[in-house]
């Protein structure tokens, strides 16, 4: 899909869906958007159980399901007053239901958005968990100055911001406690991000208005971020002319694409490169991984057995990962412990590729190691 541009500093953006989510419904959504990584998911798989957890002794999985599935989203964007973008649209096309697991299919209206590049950075299903939309137009004003890490408004526009009319909450302290803070407290629990705000007056007496807000905001992961630019740009460093800006751009690819997509594509870059490598590195983290370069692996090892347990699975896994010369780090052992029951896994490093399926109750779990092919000289393909 061609890639759609809007600048969300010009546009105004408007979510809504066809009526309020109830506590059953956020409570599904916040594990659907939990497990679901991105537009490449075709499915997400939820046990019966967990299901069965969600809805109650009494409840039906299946009315539960029917009646998710009808939900609308509807997406539009204003500028200048005038409506440029609409679309409508549910999360899941449809289920399945093979013995005791569910497969739900995300939307194919979804991934496409998704693939549009409109919403690299709002979370769709995020912004339905907000509990007021006062939370997601303070969060969309964060977003519009995010490269900034934060921005300055007057309390009269503040409250147009969150849609509150200038004649109520007259005294800030009844505004900031209903409105402000329960807005912040949703971003803070539910985003990537904290955000704290500062009261400016108009002069230092104490019963002086309060005239400005001064929101500040920064990153959850910035101090890990730091850790892994710096891991990522020491065998480049040499060959880059703007350490700031490139480190500034590996910082939002690992921030959209995670530390996979930015790892392989930095390994294989300066191939065929000569002098700076500036140019180079924006094009491959900032648009999609280069397509006329393909991995090409052998399977070395692969395990198809029945495992009592997850522990057991995991200490095969082990020893077939040590057998492979694999060391695993703490960026697979993340991974490893965020997989589910019934979920593929697939993880990569320089040299090598994992594929692992791990299922319970008697069924079959599959463990395949590749490593990268090399050509007669050594030297990767």
């Amino acid at each position: 899909m061609k890639k759609m541009a809007f600048d969300f500093s010009k546009n105004d953006l408007f979510i809504d869906t066809d009526k309020k989510l109830n506590k059953k419904e956020r409570d599904f959504l916040e594990i659907v958007r939990e497990r679901y990584k991105g537009k490449n998911e075709k499915y997400i798989i939820f046990t019966e159980k967990e299901l069965r957890n969600l809805v109650g002794e009494r409840g039906n999985i299946q009315e539960f399901l029917d009646k998710f599935f009808k939900r609308r989203i509807y997406l539009k964007l204003i500028e200048k007053e005038e409506e440029i973008f609409f679309s409508s649209f549910p999360i899941f096309d449809f289920y399945l239901k093979n013995r005791e697991e569910y497969r739900l299919f995300v939307s194919r209206s979804l991934k496409s958005l998704k693939e549009s590049g409109i919403f690299d950075d709002i979370d769709l299903l995020l912004i339905l968990l907000f509990k007021d939309k006062k939370s997601f137009q303070l969060y969309l004003a964060m977003i519009k100055n995010r490269n900034q890490g934060g921005f300055l408004i007057s309390r009269d526009n503040l409250k147009e911001l969150l849609g509150v009319g200038q004649e109520n909450y007259e005294r800030f302290y009844d505004f900031e406690k209903t409105i402000l803070k329960p807005a912040l407290d949703d971003i803070n629990q539910l985003t990537k991000y904290n955000i704290e705000y500062t009261k400016i007056k108009n002069s230092d007496g104490f019963t002086s208005k309060i005239m400005e807000i001064e929101f500040s905001f920064d990153h959850k992961l910035s101090s890990i971020l730091a850790e892994e630019i710096d891991r990522l740009l020491l065998p480049l460093r040499d060959r880059v002319d703007s350490i700031s800006k490139i480190s500034k751009v590996i910082e939002e690819a690992l921030l959209k694409e995670g530390v996979d997509f930015v790892r392989n594509n930095l390994y294989h870059l300066d191939k065929g490169i000569s002098g700076s490598l500036d140019d180079a590195i924006c094009l491959a983290l900032k648009e999609t991984p280069n397509i006329e370069y393909t991995e090409k692996y052998i399977l070395i090892s692969k395990t198809s057995d029945i495992f009592l347990n997850r522990f057991i699975f995991e200490s095969r896994l082990y020893k077939e990962l040590l057998k492979c010369k694999f060391y695993y780090n703490y960026n697979f052992l993340k991974v490893l412990r965020g997989m589910k029951v019934g979920e593929s896994l697939e993880y990569k490093d320089e040299r090598h590729k994992i594929n692992i399926l791990y299922l319970d109750k008697g069924r079959e779990s599959t463990i395949e190691i590749y490593k990268i092919a090399e050509d007669p000289t050594g030297e990767k393909k």
